[in-house]
């Protein structure tokens, strides 16, 4: 029972922004977890909010179109330069970077607000969440390894 709830808390840990897989795959195998059902875990617990902001945001803007009839903001001088780098590097630099940067939560937000397609978002994200959580996984339980190794 007590193994069912280290891997549950792989998956929910997984899932809370800041945490993520970068803190929570490296803890659970150094506490000797099943290397194959903490990539798993992990992976599905980052991958569940990305859908839920994804299309939460969509229904969230579809409210907030029906309440702000006619009022157009400005683009900010920070906007403007967050544009720019968006241009430059596009949706697979902002995936690809965004676990060791900003955090996915924090990048798909930032997609979202660029009105980045939902399809090409959820690909890009789960392409880097596959990249990250399988190097992350295999780099951290050799690196375990070879430690043990070393130190007989």
């Amino acid at each position: 029972m007590e193994a069912l709830w280290q891997y549950f808390l792989v998956f929910i840990l997984s899932a809370t922004p800041w945490i993520e897989i970068l803190l929570v795959i490296p803890a659970a195998l150094a506490m000797s977890l099943d290397p194959w059902l903490v990539g798993i875990l992990a992976f599905a617990g980052n991958t569940a909010p990305i859908f839920i902001m994804v299309y939460g945001y969509e229904l969230w803007r579809k409210w907030r179109a029906g309440k702000a009839k006619g009022y157009a903001r400005p683009a900010s001088r920070r906007r403007r330069r967050a544009l720019r780098i968006w241009n430059r590097y596009g949706l697979p630099g902002l995936s690809l970077l965004a676990p060791a940067l900003t955090g996915v939560h924090l990048a798909v937000l930032i997609a979202l607000t660029f009105r980045t397609s939902k399809k090409d978002l959820l690909v890009w994200m789960n392409i880097s969440l596959v990249v990250w959580t399988t190097g992350l996984t295999l780099g951290v339980y050799y690196g375990i390894e070879g430690l043990r190794f070393l130190t007989g």
